[in-house]
């Protein structure tokens, strides 16, 4: 088991740059997500073409991944707004809500037990968040919108752990990428109706950043993601996954200085949230 857990943090280690490039890419985060996703599932479906990996699946489970995909992209869109709005570390940290959200839908969606230990380690995510939320309000849109990226995490990972559970992971995987790509598609006349156009421009730089996100730290991670989700619950998977902002915060503060933009509450917050991952995999290794 300890392998599994040792690939569990791998992902997480991943996932901790994915906020950073939100800082790094000047694109706003519909034009970025639009991007990652393109080229997202075009690779995917190409390496895994390649490789033979794809295999063939019912109309059933095609949906099943076009539907996660799209849970995944309109989380992403939220989680750079987050981050735009505020910046790495807070946009990254707002989203270990996301476990408080998967401990009360898992159990529905999935038809378990309800697990009050669980919803106990939860909440201490919730006290460190009331602390990081009072610490300074400029930061209160993005934090709200944090909120709602948070959300939308926890119904990604629990939808993934119920349709992926018993798929081929690298088929599942290449729909998971293209129904993210057609949700932005489809989003996409609204957003140049409301916006315009201004946002849309070449920058070399920023679409080196998007390669590099959209393969390593997107179809990597996720086929990452959906392996694991077949070997731990998916509570264990996000709250594991809440030692995300940890990574980010540490690679924020080296590249944009952004210890000075956060206080002592701030650091109790991220304590008691690292506090909760650390126990919940007490817990799962003493359950194995």
């Amino acid at each position: 088991m300890w392998k599994v857990f040792l690939k569990l943090h791998l992902a997480v280690l991943i996932a901790g740059f994915t906020g950073v490039f939100g800082r790094l890419i000047s694109y706003d985060a519909f034009v970025l997500v639009f991007i990652r996703f393109a080229i997202a599932a075009l690779s995917a479906y190409v390496i895994l073409k390649c490789l033979g990996r794809i295999k063939a699946v019912s109309v059933r489970s095609k949906i099943q991944g076009l539907f996660v995909g799209a849970l995944l992209a309109i989380h992403l869109i939220f989680f750079y707004l987050s981050i735009k709005l505020s910046n790495v570390s807070i946009g990254t940290v707002t989203l270990a809500s996301s476990s408080f959200f998967t401990s009360l839908l898992e159990p529905k969606v999935l038809n378990k037990k309800f697990d009050k230990t669980s919803l106990i380690y939860a909440s201490l995510n919730i006290v460190g968040l009331l602390l990081i939320f009072n610490f300074d309000t400029k930061f209160r849109l993005g934090i709200s919108v944090g909120f709602v990226a948070a959300f939308l995490a926890a119904l990604f990972t629990v939808f993934n752990k119920k349709f992926s559970y018993g798929k081929d992971a690298y088929t599942f995987i290449n729909y998971e990428m293209s129904g993210g790509f057609l949700l932005v598609l489809v989003l996409a006349p609204i957003y140049l109706c409301v916006c315009g156009t201004s946002s849309i421009y070449f920058d070399a730089k920023d679409l080196i950043y998007l390669f590099l996100l959209a393969t390593i730290f997107t179809v990597f991670l996720y086929l990452m993601v959906v392996q694991l989700a077949a070997k731990v619950s998916a509570f264990t998977l996000m709250l594991t996954f809440n030692l995300e902002p940890v990574y980010a915060i540490i690679i924020a503060m080296i590249l944009f200085n952004e210890a000075n933009e956060v206080n002592f509450s701030f650091y109790i917050g991220v304590a008691l949230m690292i506090s909760s991952v650390l126990l919940q995999n007490m817990k799962s290794k003493l359950e194995k």
